[in-house]
């Protein structure tokens, strides 16, 4: 995240280097996926109770922040107002551009061993509805969703403690009685940046199997 922030620093948006001058960029936009999130190993085990400070802020600021700091330095090129100046797109709805992050059940409920990145998710989905009304309107007109999906096997999920057993019961208690896989998990996300989704913003979709709505 680092590198990023100072590489967009260095090259304001709109514009690129070349030779010593600014151009303007004809790069745009259509879909921009946040799917990242990282606590520390320290605040994942144990109790949440000790949830340090800096453990808190760390998450906080890679898992949810970061989510406003992209949106920041991408809006630019995500704008219909930057399309209609650089295309010959002029409607609301064909110039709509997307934002989708990623995000878990965890936000709303109790999940065991998920500790800080449960309100880190909470806080990232609140981030995307908020986002969702602030950039919905002339002259961005770029939509933000969130996807939450069911528990997969990434690189990122490997830190959670109970993740196999997470996994199991999803297959014993979700509407499919199964796992989701990565690929129907990206189907939606595709969905949410393509014009065909054009109306939609400012909401949270599951792609979990049913396993959401089940009761205790």
């Amino acid at each position: 995240m680092q590198a990023c922030k100072t590489c967009v620093n260095r090259y304001p948006p709109y514009y690129h280097r070349e030779e010593g001058t600014k151009k303007k960029s004809k790069f745009k936009l259509n879909a921009l996926v946040h799917s990242v999130a990282h606590a520390p190993t320290s605040a994942t085990k144990g109790s949440f109770l000790d949830t340090t400070l800096d453990d808190y802020i760390s998450t906080h600021d890679v898992s949810s922040y970061s989510l406003l700091r992209v949106a920041r330095y991408a809006l630019p090129y995500l704008s219909a107002q930057y399309h209609q100046h650089t295309t010959e797109r002029s409607t609301a709805s064909s110039s709509s551009s997307s934002i989708t992050a990623l995000t878990y059940l965890g936000s709303t409920k109790v999940v065991p061993n998920y500790n800080i990145m449960g309100s880190a998710k909470s806080s990232l989905e609140n981030i995307a509805h908020t986002l969702a009304y602030e950039l919905g309107s002339s002259p961005h007109s770029v939509r933000v969703n969130c996807v939450s999906a069911g528990p997969i096997s990434t690189l990122a999920s490997r830190g959670i403690v109970n993740l196999g057993d997470m996994k199991k019961d999803v297959e014993e208690r979700s509407m499919l009685r199964r796992n989701v896989t990565g690929e129907e998990v990206g189907n939606v996300v595709a969905f949410l940046a393509g014009e065909e989704s054009g109306g939609v913003t400012g909401q949270t979709i599951f792609v979990d199997g049913g396993y959401g709505v089940m009761g205790g």
